[in-house]
């Protein structure tokens, strides 16, 4: 009859609507867990950045790393080389989330501010560490991503050797947006060639170029995620409004 069928539909409605919230409580508690890896993921990631800012006798050093998402392939530090010395890096890796995060830390490895004999940009000469050619470290880095890591990642990255005693910096750039130089007096310059990404040609070569700081003067390393900003419209930032804001 039809009150039978009724019944009956209402039964089956009713264990439906039962196994569709078990399955919403088991999506939650998945979900909930996937977020909780994620946050100690990102404590993980941002525990890369050991020292954000630091006072030289003829410098100071600012750094930010901020993720859109709560990781990302974004990587930024510096190691000292010597008294007057240091290294400074900016790295992206592409794609987005865990596996970009897993390469940082890898990378981060590579270009160690704790341990000298295990950073691929430094050299042993007598008793003390200095830094090779930042293009010939860059083309180390693209032989080793190529040749050892199983990974379908490439990043792009400035490498630097700045002199806080002289103000020059030796830099190289594979695919990153470019370093800028803001003057003293205000002038924006942005300097280098671009270059290839790192890991995707076997082989690739790179460029060192060199600029020099006056007292006053600013160097800025960032990623595409600064000059790639949109804005309410969907206008990148780029380059030009980077200059406008500095």
């Amino acid at each position: 009859t039809a009150g039978d069928r009724l019944v009956t539909m209402q039964k089956q409605l009713t264990e439906k609507n039962r196994m569709i919230a078990e399955t919403l409580d088991e999506l939650r508690g998945l979900y909930q867990s996937l977020d909780n890896d994620l946050i100690e993921a990102k404590k993980l990631q941002q525990s890369l950045v050991r020292e954000r800012h630091r006072v030289f006798e003829t410098a100071e050093l600012s750094l930010l790393l901020r993720s859109s998402g709560h990781v990302g392939g974004d990587l930024v530090g510096f190691f000292e080389i010597s008294r007057t010395r240091l290294g400074l890096f900016a790295i992206d890796v592409s794609g987005h989330g865990i596996s970009s995060a897993l390469m940082t830390a890898r990378l981060a490895g590579y270009l160690s501010s704790v341990a000298p004999s295990q950073n691929l940009a430094l050299e042993k000469q007598g008793a003390e560490y200095v830094m090779r050619l930042p293009s010939r470290v860059i083309e180390d880095l693209n032989a080793l991503v190529l040749d050892e890591m199983e990974t379908e990642h490439y990043f792009t990255m400035v490498l630097a050797d700045f002199d806080l005693g002289t103000g020059r910096a030796r830099l190289a750039q594979a695919g990153h947006p470019h370093p800028v130089v803001q003057r003293r007096n205000g002038t924006v310059t942005h300097i280098g060639r671009g270059g290839l990404p790192v890991g995707l040609i076997p082989g690739a070569r790179f460029e060192t170029f060199d600029t020099v700081l006056a007292p006053g003067d600013r160097l800025l390393l960032m990623s595409d995620g600064v000059v790639e900003c949109p804005d309410p419209h969907d206008v990148l930032l780029d380059e030009t409004g980077v200059s406008e804001m500095l």
